[in-house]
């Protein structure tokens, strides 16, 4: 009888306090190393843009974002564009794996807590680790303003709230309540903003001022073509060194250079507007400082569909250079999206580098 009880009344909190989150959040890194961790982002769809949400602290620290979603392994993406909006809040456009798996609409997420922070005072702060899992650490809700801001501290003080936590979720009942935005380092005790304000924010830039204020070099398609680089599963060296890189016309712009953590690496290219025909690829490595770092083969697979399952393998071909040039030659396919995968660098050792790709 008392199972039943407990839970009718699980049943009815779902009724009053629905789920704010499918929670994806992501993990804020630097380019060229996924090991630091500077905070955390909040991660949520409106229209075709992927947003993330995150105190502006944190976008000020890294200067250009990276990012690694929760889920292993992680997907990356990195910063399109960005926005200030006031009280240490900002939020990014994203591109790259992320975008595809993003979480809910920014518009559509609920924000009626008022019950939910009357009831519960235990709560959890969520956060993602640089491998792509997910940690938990326990808290007491010790103020609410009622209006916009919460305070929170450890429930046990020997797990203090750490630095890097800038920008986890306060869940309470596996709910989102809010977004930690900062700890005072004396006191332990970490400000949170409300779920219902933060979002009340986001709603207002969303529907005035547009996404992204400051934009972020490479934003068009590369070509006239429209093929573009959609995602990547390796951060590059530096941010000079971006997947981006491949596809630019620029005959200045750095190759594309990554230490992968794990292999094979591969690059998701969009092949053009909508379903187009290829019948090859070519594989430009002129100018590497290093030629050793050249790609040795490559597995190429096509998506017509664009879905998460829709890819197949077409050719798996070892790379002959000629002048720092080769080219892989197949029967004419029609595709939507291309990957490209490599399995080691020329020398095999752990860098790999290549400069442009084109498809013919």
């Amino acid at each position: 009888m008392k199972r039943a009880g407990s839970l009718l009344c699980t049943f009815m909190l779902s009724l009053l306090w629905p789920s704010i989150v499918p929670a994806q959040q992501a993990v804020v890194t630097t380019h060229d190393s996924a090991a630091i961790e500077v905070g955390q982002a909040f991660l949520a769809r409106h229209g075709s843009d992927c947003l993330a949400i995150l105190p502006q602290h944190v976008v000020q620290e890294v200067g250009r974002p990276a990012l690694l979603r929760e889920g292993k392994p992680p997907l990356i993406g990195e910063t399109r564009s960005a926005a200030d909006l006031g009280n240490d809040l900002a939020v990014l456009r994203i591109e790259g794996g992320i975008s595809g798996a993003c979480g809910a609409g920014a518009l559509s997420i609920r924000r009626d807590i008022a019950r939910l922070l009357q009831q519960g005072r235990l709560g959890t702060l969520r956060s993602v680790n640089g491998d792509g899992t997910i940690a938990q650490l326990a808290v007491t809700l010790v103020d609410d303003d009622g209006h916009s801001l919460l305070r929170i501290q450890p429930t046990h003080p020997d797990n203090p709230i750490r630095k890097g936590l800038s920008g986890s979720l306060l869940m309470i009942d596996g709910i989102a309540a809010g977004m930690l935005l900062s700890v005072n380092a004396r006191s332990g005790i970490g400000t949170v903003m409300r779920i219902d304000a933060l979002l009340a924010r986001v709603d207002r830039h969303l529907l005035t001022a547009g996404i992204g204020t400051t934009p972020t070099p490479g934003g068009k398609p590369a070509h006239a073509s429209g093929a573009q680089v959609l995602a990547w599963s390796s951060l590059p060296r530096s941010e000079d060194y971006r997947a981006a890189n491949l596809l630019s016309g620029d005959e200045n712009t750095p190759p594309w250079i990554t230490t992968p953590a794990r292999w094979p690496v591969s690059v998701d290219l969009q092949a053009g507007e909508g379903i187009v025909t290829i019948s090859g690829i070519t594989f430009d490595t002129l100018g590497l400082e290093d030629s050793g770092q050249r790609p040795a083969a490559v597995e190429i697979f096509i998506n017509l569909s664009g879905e998460p399952h829709g890819w197949r393998t077409i050719r798996s071909a070892a790379l002959e250079y000629v002048e720092g040039i080769a080219r892989v030659e197949f029967a004419p396919l029609r595709a939507r999206q291309i990957r490209l995968s490599f399995s080691r660098p020329a020398d095999g050792g752990v860098t790999l580098a290549l400069r442009r790709v084109a498809l013919h």
